[in-house]
């Protein structure tokens, strides 16, 4: 009788473990939209089609050659281009969202980015991403903010009260933490907006920090 028990058990654990790893392999997936342009000169490519190499969807092109590839896997697929004028353009994407290619007679230029979203200010504050926190030298959030911060965010700082500060919209005491876990920092300057926003207690301004596990989790919620 205790082999049909083990038997559930194991099939129970297998189940689990193939659940796990398909839902880290989905989670590592950078899936999106592919965005991009091609263009030839003096010549109209509307109707123009790409598509997935391995899938059957395609996508046209419109008049100015732009073009929107959905649920493609940045790392793993390629685009094709339809023949035009002679020539199939196949492009890996390597990683990248954006694609441009431009075309001169036998020369064909192909350019591949990323689109990096800068976040938005929700304050009216200075938006300081971690890229622009790490130019200062600084591993401290305060200190960078304190070195990058311009002029006219400064005047709160050194007053005899310090700013109020957040870190992914939870009020903290001091802001002790590196600059390689933030996102980006929101600096909002001590004003009368600043004061509705944070009540009188925001006098003196505020800074927010958002970390890195925050931005990921709200660029994948949208």
């Amino acid at each position: 009788m205790l082999y049909p028990i083990k038997f559930k058990i194991m099939k129970r654990g297998l189940i689990f473990i193939m659940s796990l790893l398909f839902a880290t392999t989905f989670a590592e997936a950078k899936i999106g939209i592919v965005k991009g342009q091609y263009s030839y000169p003096d010549k109209s490519i509307k109707g123009l089609k790409t598509w997935i190499s391995g899938k059957q969807d395609t996508f046209k092109l419109n008049k100015q050659g732009r073009f929107k590839v959905k649920n493609a896997d940045y790392d793993k697929d390629t685009l094709v281009f339809e023949s035009f004028k002679g020539q199939t353009i196949i492009v890996p994407l390597n990683g990248n969202s954006i694609v441009k290619i431009d075309r001169d007679g036998n020369k064909t230029d192909i350019q591949l980015s990323k689109e990096e979203r800068r976040p938005s200010s929700l304050y009216g504050g200075v938006i300081f991403t971690k890229a622009e926190l790490e130019q200062t030298g600084e591993t401290s959030v305060w200190k960078a903010v304190m070195v990058k911060s311009p002029q006219k965010a400064q005047t709160s700082f050194y007053m005899s009260n310090a700013p109020l500060c957040f870190v992914d919209g939870v009020e903290v005491a001091l802001l002790e933490m590196p600059v390689k876990e933030v996102a980006y920092v929101e600096v909002v300057k001590a004003t009368n907006a600043s004061t509705s926003a944070f009540g009188v207690r925001g006098a003196n301004g505020a800074i927010l920090v958002t970390t890195e596990v925050k931005w990921k989790s709200t660029l994948e919620e949208e």
